[in-house]
């Protein structure tokens, strides 16, 4: 699981304090949601589930203002992020740099003598789906295809990933082209690792993460402790429990 600062002095804030309890649980989960570069993919429906009251693309809007920018209708940019968790991105810091290729890559960084500066366009009041979005996605899909007739190596990913959160498949596919070209992993390599995720602790206990951000975060590059129980095992132990308890207790009559 992810660890991040959080703001202690929030609570002596005007605006946080002005907010009501319900917005203040809505704030905390998207600075949680969102990914390293203060990006979150917006669902009305998880949104809702997680917080436990119903959210909406207005709900935000209304109690959170310009303190969020909609990039499109469910992709969300928190400003404040990137200051308060890196102070200034820079290139000479290693792990910034995902973090710079990606405000880069969507027009919210710019980079001046190596270091960053967080700029927001008026142009993502309209959202960013513009004709030469839709013209850049599809051309890293035809980069993820190999020679005509063969199988695309993203397709070899997207069924080994654990399904329990895997996501939006074209956003994956498009992380899945920039993973290989941020690292110089080949597709095999990543996806010989998202299999090894996917038979992992992490996975087995339920922690499974989102497979974009999972390629954004370059969790590919890590290692991954085998699940020490299987699915099986456990459905044995649980058998297995309640023969114990009946034998006890006499059984349900």
């Amino acid at each position: 699981m992810g660890k991040r600062f959080t703001d202690t002095d929030k609570w002596t804030k005007q605006w946080f304090g002005d907010l009501s309890i319900r917005e203040k649980v809505l704030w905390l989960y998207c600075c949680d949601a969102c990914d390293a570069a203060g990006i979150a993919d917006f669902s009305t429906k998880f949104f809702s589930v997680s917080v436990g009251f119903p959210v909406k693309k207005e709900t935000l809007d209304k109690a959170f203002g310009d303190r969020i920018v909609w990039l499109e209708s469910s992709k969300f940019f928190i400003p404040s992020f990137i200051e308060f968790q890196y102070g200034q991105l820079t290139e000479a810091c290693k792990p910034h740099k995902p973090i710079i290729k990606e405000l880069e890559k969507l027009g919210l960084l710019v980079m001046e003598n190596g270091k960053g500066t967080v700029r927001v366009l008026k142009e993502y009041s309209k959202g960013i789906n513009t004709l030469e979005e839709k013209e850049k996605e599809q051309e890293q899909e035809k980069e993820t295809k190999g020679v005509a007739g063969e199988k695309e190596p993203f397709a070899d990913f997207w069924a080994v990933y654990p399904k329990q959160r895997i996501g939006n498949k074209d956003k994956a596919r498009a992380a899945f082209v920039q993973a290989v070209k941020r690292t110089g992993k080949t597709p095999q390599e990543i996806t010989d690792k998202a299999a090894e995720y996917a038979a992992s602790e992490e996975v087995a206990r339920g922690f499974a993460k989102g497979a974009q951000a999972w390629l954004n975060d370059d969790r590919f590059l890590r290692n991954y402790a085998p699940a020490k129980t299987s699915g099986a095992a456990l459905a044995a132990a649980r058998e297995a429990g309640t023969a114990k308890i009946d034998e006890i207790f006499g059984g349900s009559k």
